[in-house]
């Protein structure tokens, strides 16, 4: 006599109140989205979340806006992973990203390869495309950055660019889009003497050989169309390669005209969208690398910024999902948290003011490259003490008065904050060094002093406040949505997000 097989009705249920599919009901989805914050944590998003609301309504009001949930945040299965390397507690993006690409452990600084560097493992993205699926690799810095090179290089360092770049050239993969590649760190003797433009003419030129249509132009992006392999990179590109602070291509007039024709992480991944769709389906990575970056700044209006913006991406893909209720799988996660940000400070206790935020009208980067570098060159030798027309600089641009620019007092700088900011003042503009590097390593970091003083000021009265400028090993959050999301619940270590993910596709990753 058969057995008859008992139906967990209570999962069931559950499962489909939430929107996700429970174990055993389903088949393999037909379209996945796999979604990297780079540095991005539960600290991070909520901080956007909380900016967002703040911005609608003063958070002291009794039960007003507290906070405004990202689409992310809105998915059903919420889960919990730890982000260790191999090698040490705190990792970094090679070693996570490996994780989140190949379910395997690694070294700090290793691609997709064991920790002897003599191994390569192999990838969800790879085991996609032996499925028969397109891939699509979809990132905001530059396309051979750790966690997008992750899913198709095998190096022994992730500052290989010049292998790494001839990796992605020979991955077979389908749609890379968003930055360029660090074709200033090719060392080759072939590039010796080049400029960065003539390397990109050579990349194109092996690009175009293996097949490739190539865009670095929005009407090169919009007429991109199936039937071939692209390589699609932002027409503007930041001097790391990859696509400028959202923050920066918001901003005013004059940084408007400069970006004009630049593309979102939310219009790539739309393009991918467009080429990848096909009967087999397809696999989509999509990092938000700068979230990271501006982390490392401790920039909390950058910050929350990319994270918005990465989040217009999710929504792209939500979107999709909706309409392809039955065949779609997406899973957002971070490879780590940056910069040990939090919603709370030793100075603000319970109190925050996030809406204060809105006062910064420029990244760290583009405030250092178009105003206070040009700004010190035209003033030389620098005057003693910060002069006024760069206090009203700082107040335009960061909505701080150190000196009586403005009839409101709400902006004012207590005197130990004016303090702060000449003392950094002095370090940058008369290159003043008082012997105590490791209080300026403490304070500063390796970032320019007067702007990072200016973001702890902003940051603190906002009510945020930073532990670190680097990486920390809080655990990062796991959010999914669609057909087998349910296999996403839990608190396990990062490789289990990719074996799981694995498992939902029907692929093996290996021992």
């Amino acid at each position: 006599m058969t057995a008859m097989r008992k139906t967990n009705w209570g999962a069931l249920t559950t499962a489909l109140l939430l929107g996700f599919s429970a174990p055993g009901v389903s088949a393999a989805p037909k379209y996945i989205f796999y979604f990297i914050g780079d540095g991005m944590a539960s600290a991070q998003i909520h901080a956007a979340e909380a900016y967002l609301g703040a911005r609608r309504q003063d958070d002291a009001e009794p039960g007003g806006i507290k906070s405004v949930a990202l689409r992310m945040s809105q998915f059903p299965v919420q889960g919990m992973q730890t982000s260790a390397a191999n090698d040490r507690l705190i990792t970094d993006s090679a070693a996570a990203g490996t994780a989140l690409a190949c379910g395997h452990k690694t070294n700090t600084g290793i691609l997709a390869m064991d920790p002897t560097a003599t191994r390569p493992y192999t990838t969800l993205a790879e085991l996609a495309k032996d499925k028969g699926m397109k891939v699509g690799i979809v990132t905001s810095v530059s396309l051979d950055h750790a966690t997008p090179a992750a899913f198709y290089a095998h190096v022994a360092h992730r500052n290989d660019y010049q292998r790494i770049g001839q990796a992605l050239l020979e991955s077979g993969f389908d749609y890379f889009a968003g930055g360029g590649l660090r074709v200033d760190r090719w060392d080759g003797l072939e590039y010796a003497g080049l400029s960065d433009a003539q390397r990109y003419a050579l990349l194109r030129e092996q690009a175009s050989a293996r097949g490739f249509q190539y865009a670095a132009d929005r009407a090169a992006f919009t007429a991109l169309a199936r039937g071939r392999p692209t390589l699609a990179i932002n027409p503007y590109l930041d001097d790391a390669n990859a696509i400028p602070y959202a923050l920066n291509r918001q901003a005013g007039e004059s940084s408007s005209e400069r970006y004009q024709g630049s593309i979102s992480l939310a219009e790539f991944t739309a393009k991918g969208i467009e080429l990848l769709d096909n009967p087999q389906g397809f696999f989509l990575v999509v990092e938000g690398g700068k979230i990271d970056w501006a982390a490392h700044a401790n920039d909390a209006r950058t910050v929350i910024e990319e994270v918005i913006a990465f989040d217009d991406a999710i929504r792209i893909a939500a979107d999709f999902g909706t309409r392809h209720p039955e065949a779609t799988l997406i899973v957002v996660t971070g490879d780590h948290e940056c910069g040990g940000m939090s919603l709370g400070t030793r100075a603000t206790a319970h109190t925050s003011a996030l809406e204060i935020l809105a006062r910064q009208h420029l990244a760290h980067d583009d405030f250092d490259d178009q105003v206070l570098t040009p700004y010190l060159a035209r003033h030389t030798p620098a005057p003693p003490d910060i002069p006024p027309g760069l206090w009203a600089l700082v107040s335009s641009h960061f909505g701080l008065d150190g000196a009586g620019l403005t009839t409101t007092t709400a902006d004012d700088l207590s005197d130990h904050a004016r303090s702060l900011l000449e003392a950094a003042y002095d370090k940058v503009a008369h290159d003043h060094s008082d012997g105590s590097a490791e209080a300026d390593a403490l304070r500063y970091g390796n970032h320019n002093p007067f702007i990072i003083t200016l973001t702890h000021l902003l940051n603190r009265r906002a009510g945020i406040g930073w532990a670190s400028f680097s990486h920390t090993a809080v655990p990062v959050p796991v959010l999914a949505t669609g057909v087998e999301a349910w296999r996403f619940d839990g608190y396990y270590d990062n490789t289990e997000v990719a074996r799981r993910l694995a498992a939902a596709m029907r692929v093996e990753l290996g021992p």
